[in-house]
């Protein structure tokens, strides 16, 4: 039985068709590797500085100015405490609104065509074969296993693991004071 469909739906499955077909072509393309001259003409010009997302001291386009209410009032929703003076409080303005020029240039960015990043990570094939779960990485995995005491629990073996490569660092390494294992914070009362 053949459905009679509108000329609207027909419109609507094509156009759905066309993105589908267009995206998987931009992330064919977006995947498959530049040329040495792509590369060369790609850097030759940049688009933008990173001198460009810093308000100048002199600038006073920057949109908004951030009253001392404001200030106050985004310190109490933050649990913050208030600037112990006058110039403490002119620099956390300042730093407020270069913080806000850098959010609106960056909002400036044209993204059309771009798609949202759903996760961090190497989406290359190579990178997609590696993480794949298949029989083999099973079976080497379930290899690993034993079944021991009457309750016939399943545990792994104890097989040592190459940790020469893992970082040794130390979380407290950076903080400025410590007592122990813990980090001191200074506060103040006002």
């Amino acid at each position: 039985m053949i459905q009679a469909l509108r000329p609207s739906a027909v419109v609507l499955r094509l156009t759905q068709a066309s993105r589908t077909f267009a995206t998987s072509k931009r992330r064919e393309q977006a995947l498959a590797p530049l040329t040495k001259d792509q590369v060369r003409e790609l850097i030759s010009k940049p688009s933008w500085s990173v001198k460009s997302l810093h308000r100048e001291k002199s600038d006073g386009v920057s949109g908004a100015k951030i009253t001392q209410g404001q200030l106050h009032h985004l310190l109490r929703l933050s649990a913050l405490p208030l600037p112990a003076s006058s110039d403490e409080e002119v620099q956390m303005i300042e730093t407020l609104e270069s913080q806000l020029h850098f959010v609106r240039a960056i909002q400036t960015v044209d993204t059309t065509g771009v798609e949202p990043l759903q996760s961090i990570r190497d989406e290359t094939s190579h990178a997609e074969d590696e993480n794949e779960i298949n029989l083999e990485t099973l079976e080497e995995e379930l290899g690993k296993e034993k079944i021991v005491g009457f309750a016939r629990r399943i545990i792994k073996d104890d097989t040592t693991i190459d940790s020469s490569n893992v970082e040794t660092g130390d979380p407290l390494g950076q903080a400025p004071k410590k007592l122990g294992r813990f980090i001191v914070v200074n506060t103040r009362t006002s």
